[in-house]
């Protein structure tokens, strides 16, 4: 999901499952409600229906909700349970308009006062509380802590309450979680447990609100069938209805799936009739999310002239520039149209910024994940060592009571010292093989957890470092290489309009260069993340390897044995980096005319050879300086491996790695 949804995602389904009763039946509801509330009745009835009313009234108008909370709260106040429940009305108006402080203390009042309460209604109330808590947790960027609420809390209490709507509700709010955190398969198995629920209770405007995330969700998973399916669930609900509010998340959802179908002109007009029906209080930010959405499909209908008035608004509302992800689709977005309304001063000012951009946030991130490698690092190490220093004060006070006991024992049983002392030496000299013992397996252990974490920050480096390449192998070819075609071709097409003969050659010169540029570019995109090796395995990645490095007057000879294709993935690009790394040493060094590689699996066990007939060197003074040598040795150690190399003066070098690949 892109960050602008993130953001939102929660906060829109918690207003949406809040007045779940209440949308499709508005403006009708508020009165029939006012009705009852003004009729005679027992004031703990009214107080229910005052504080219905408020929860009603909170995205609409402020001092009605007020107005309702008070009354509710003074009909109430003769009842314990009425009280919380006016705090928990409250506390989740406090939710809604932003005081996350105020409302969390409410709501820990409200599960303080409901703790003991054995009625089902009660355990309805705390559920409710908890979701709405964990929901602070998400506006906080933590996903995880409100998995956890919801999971451990509000979903267990909604449970004992016997309460399906609510049960149903929390279901699809994890799904949602799950979809922000890009586990979408996760989400859909939340979705397909609320979804039953829901059409076993009749519970139409909840079922409406948890159709619209489905149906975003199978988009993500581009699930098609499934998505059509949805709009048409919704579709035979919702248009019973024609005041409802729900109108502009059917559109949007509409307007997603001709977009997959690459139905651009029906999608934007889908998008448009959203916006038309937007409102509610993050009408604004709903708005923002259907015209990304529309702009995307202008610019696959070649409509830069209006996608340009499109992105140009959106641009100017800060609230779109505040974070830098949103910016950099911004930047990028502006080349793109420029690009094709033929702007190329412009297209290039806002590349430029994109560049900028996007090179400042990966070096923050890698900064970043460095700083939290080494503060996790600091952390365990700290932690290690308080363990140890307890230890060793316990282990010292229990000697010290020892040493206490002893000499009670020898003051009151001096006619048996002798005995006692024969004993007590053969016990110290026991006790002392045994603490001894302990010291080493103590070392022992340290020794491993010290390499274990030497291991594992190894690998989050190395994983970095590949996800670096490829995020720089996918922007240098999607972006830079496709932006450089199209100006190929824009200066092809303007040339054989425009130029005279006598300019063409000098032109077809520069169009060469721009040519080599290209092809220049798409090679360095490979070598940074080798698109064979991803797609048809470790085998052919290594083939178009050897390929690569073999000119006039070098020949490689690769040779494969019973390779394994199912080996791990990671696994696989680690031993091509190994393999890539020799060639290119070898290439660099070595002033071979021949190369031999051989690759070959017997079992868990992956071996490589690699001899040139190069020039060769002393290993004794040559490997492990460069950040080549240490590179191979890194992945090697990760794979659990060995690296032999064999070489002298003249006579070329032969290199065996054994790698572990179970």
């Amino acid at each position: 999901m892109s960050a602008r949804s993130i953001i939102l995602a929660l906060l829109l389904w918690s207003y949406t499952t809040a007045q779940a009763q209440y949308y499709l039946y508005a403006p009708h509801y508020a009165d029939s409600m006012q009705q009852l509330l003004d009729q005679p009745a027992s004031d703990s009835f009214k107080a229910r229906i005052a504080l219905q009313l408020a929860t009603f009234w909170i995205p609409k108008d402020t001092l009605k909700t007020k107005a309702y909370i008070a009354q509710g709260r003074k009909l109430g106040i003769a009842s314990p349970f009425l009280t919380q429940v006016a705090n928990a009305t409250e506390a989740y108006y406090l939710f809604a308009t932003g005081a996350s402080e105020q409302s969390e203390a409410l709501y820990e009042k409200v599960e303080k006062g409901l703790a003991g309460s054995p009625f089902k209604e009660a355990f309805s109330v705390r559920s409710f509380a908890w979701s709405c808590r964990a929901v602070l947790r998400q506006k906080a960027d933590d996903d995880e802590g409100y998995v956890r609420l919801m999971l451990t809390k509000a979903i267990p209490l909604a449970e004992q309450a016997g309460d399906s709507a609510s049960l149903a509700t929390h279901y699809v709010g994890v799904g949602v979680a799950f979809m922000n955190l890009d586990q979408n398969e996760k989400a859909e198995t939340y979705f397909d447990k609320a979804i039953p629920m829901l059409l076993r209770l009749g519970a139409e405007s909840r079922l409406i609100a948890a159709y619209k995330r489905v149906g975003e969700n199978y988009v993500l998973l581009k699930k098609w069938d499934k998505v059509k399916e949805t709009l048409s669930a919704i579709k035979a609900i919702l248009f019973k209805y024609p005041d409802s509010d729900h109108y502009s998340g059917y559109y949007m959802l509409e307007g997603l799936y001709l977009k997959g179908q690459q139905q651009y002109k029906e999608a934007i007009r889908s998008f448009d009739k959203a916006i038309a029906k937007a409102s509610g209080p993050q009408k604004t930010y709903f708005i923002d999310e259907l015209n990304f959405y529309k702009l995307d499909c202008l610019m696959e209908t070649r409509n830069y002239g209006r996608a340009l008035t499109v992105l140009t608004a959106l641009s100017s509302d800060t609230r779109n520039m505040e974070l830098d992800q949103n910016r950099l689709e911004v930047y990028q977005k502006f080349a793109l149209i420029y690009a094709g309304l033929k702007d190329y001063a412009a297209a290039y000012h806002y590349q430029m910024l994109y560049g900028g951009l996007n090179d400042s946030l990966n070096a923050s991130k890698f900064k970043d994940n460095i700083n939290l490698i080494e503060a996790r690092y600091n952390a365990a190490r700290s932690e290690k060592q308080v363990a140890t220093l307890k230890a060793a004060n316990a282990q010292a006070a229990l000697n010290a009571s020892k040493n206490r006991l002893f000499n009670i024992v020898l003051a009151s049983a001096c006619l048996l010292l002798l005995a006692f002392a024969t004993f007590y030496y053969f016990y110290y000299k026991s006790n002392k093989k045994l603490l001894e013992q302990e010291a080493v397996n103590h070392h022992q252990q340290l020794k491993e957890m010290a390499q274990q974490q030497q291991l594992t920050v190894t690998l989050s480096m190395l994983e970095g470092e590949e996800r670096e390449r490829e995020r720089l192998a996918r922007d240098l070819h999607d972006g830079v290489g496709g932006l450089l075609s199209g100006v190929k071709i824009n200066f092809s097409s303007w040339a054989n309009n425009n130029l005279p003969p006598a300019t063409k050659e000098p032109f077809n010169r520069i169009m060469g260069q721009l040519d080599h540029s290209v092809v220049e570019l798409r090679r360095v995109a490979r070598n940074l993340m080798p698109q064979s090796l991803l797609e048809f395995g470790l085998v052919t990645g290594l083939k178009d390897l050897c390929n690569f490095y073999a000119k006039d007057g070098l020949e490689i000879d690769f040779q494969a044995l019973d390779i394994d294709p199912g080996i791990d993935r990671l696994k696989q690009l680690h031993i091509y980096r190994i393999i890539q790394e020799l060639l290119s040493n070898i290439v660099k060094h070595a002033r071979a005319s021949h190369i031999l590689l051989q690759c070959s699996q017997n079992g868990e066990r992956f071996l490589i050879t690699v001899e040139d007939n190069g020039i060769g060197f002393d290993p004794e003074h040559q490997p492990g300086k460069g950040a080549g040598i240490k590179n191979i040795r890194n992945r090697v150690d990760y794979l659990e491996g060995r690296l032999d190399i064999r070489s002298g003066p003249g006579d070329g070098t032969t290199v065996d790695i054994e790698l572990k690949v179970a």
